[in-house]
């Protein structure tokens, strides 16, 4: 099952990609401070949610980069209901094939998904490029709660700690704040995945890839459970470029 298949049957109920909730992205928005003549670069957008809601409070511009067909099909659905589609340019392509301008934006946000552009370093050095010096970018992004990581996690890479990632982030200049998600964050986070699998499942006994989800799915599950849970963290860093 291709990837982005997978993460449009396990997210269908989600209007967060990422373990954080309404309040604290809101929280994000006032931090950032954004207003009307602003525009905004989003790397991993998914459904749509935090910059339609950005749009709606503060009026400013965004372009949103984001792979996933299904994602970006709800995220312009919902921008249109919300009345600010005009305000939001959805780019549907792999986030490592945008041709993006010098110093153009002027804020940066990747909210869980610095995947899109190959990793956090990249993620970071593409944000220095493109965002106008002084400007503010936002990161979510795993991090380590333990001294080291289960064997079964090597696929993740080398993985920060908190002050690692924080100071990773922050480059030249301090951080300004840090939301950090709490495990019930984490634990609604992932147990929606769980219900909005087996809704799919439930529905679609004869689809070709069903058994696949279904083995994709309980890994996933006990991967969260046994190792992802105990572990890892994730939090989002504010700092300036």
């Amino acid at each position: 099952m291709h990837f982005t298949r997978f993460w449009s049957i396990v997210e269908a109920t989600h209007d967060i990609s990422n373990p954080c909730t309404p309040q604290k992205l809101d929280r994000l928005i006032d931090l950032m401070g954004f207003h009307a003549d602003q525009h905004i670069l989003d790397i991993g957008s998914g459904r749509g949610w935090l910059d339609i809601r950005i749009a709606e409070r503060t009026g400013a511009r965004i372009t949103a980069i984001e792979i996933n067909p299904w994602f970006n099909e709800v995220a312009r659905l919902r921008a249109q209901r919300a009345g600010v589609h005009e305000r939001i340019d959805i780019i549907e392509a792999d986030g490592r094939t945008v041709t993006l301008t010098d110093q153009t934006y002027d804020a940066g946000l990747c909210i869980g998904a610095s995947f899109a552009v190959g990793g956090l370093a990249p993620l970071l050095d593409t944000f220095r490029r493109v965002v106008k010096p002084g400007g503010l970018i936002a990161v979510g992004d795993i991090f380590r709660i333990t001294d080291t990581l289960p064997a079964a996690l090597d696929e993740l890479g080398p993985v920060p700690t908190l002050a690692g990632l924080v100071d990773q982030i922050r480059g030249d200049h301090e951080p300004l704040e840090m939301l950090v998600a709490t495990l019930e964050d984490w634990d609604r986070y992932e147990t929606r995945k769980w219900q909005a699998a087996q809704q799919w499942i439930a529905a679609n006994p004869t689809d070709p890839e069903h058994d696949d989800l279904v083995t994709a799915v309980a890994t996933m599950r006990h991967d969260y459970l046994h190792y992802e849970r105990p572990h890892i963290g994730w939090a989002i860093v504010v700092a300036r470029v």
